[in-house]
């Protein structure tokens, strides 16, 4: 019997999905199905910025030296603080595979399901098992 049959025959997924957490938890990424909540005080948080003439919040600008977007984990969840001061009309999630937001798109469906808003924070959920880098804008 070759290798290669034996892991096809004795299918390797849960083997896989213990690797891809390890390599998660081991990069400091939050783990699939993690709450990650950041602060306004939150280091991932250190690009965010409010602009006036909009009224929109962003967690991160499109690109910047330095600055990357926040981990999405799988099945992950996140509670961000923004700093609007009162429930978001519009809440949009880019999502990228690079930490920079390299080649990022809009997201939609389950990738960015809005779990709740209010005057303080949002919190979403990847209802995928993909995992991502995403940028939250809030007008």
């Amino acid at each position: 019997m070759s290798p290669t049959r034996y892991l096809v025959g004795r299918r390797p997924a849960p083997l896989l999905a213990a690797i891809a957490v390890a390599l998660a938890v081991g990069c400091g990424l939050p783990p699939p199905g993690a709450l990650a909540v950041y602060t306004q005080s939150s280091p991932e948080l250190a690009g965010a910025s409010v602009d006036p003439e909009t009224g929109s919040w962003q967690s991160a600008p499109w690109s910047a030296p330095g600055v990357t977007w926040l981990p999405y984990p799988p099945q992950g969840r996140l509670l961000v603080e923004h700093g609007l001061g009162r429930v978001p009309s519009t809440i949009l999630v880019y999502l990228s595979f690079a930490p920079n937001g390299e080649s990022s798109v809009l997201a939609a469906g389950d990738l960015a399901r809005v779990l709740d808003a209010d005057a303080s924070s949002v919190t979403l959920w990847n209802a995928t098992n993909g995992s991502y880098f995403a940028r939250i804008v809030v007008q």
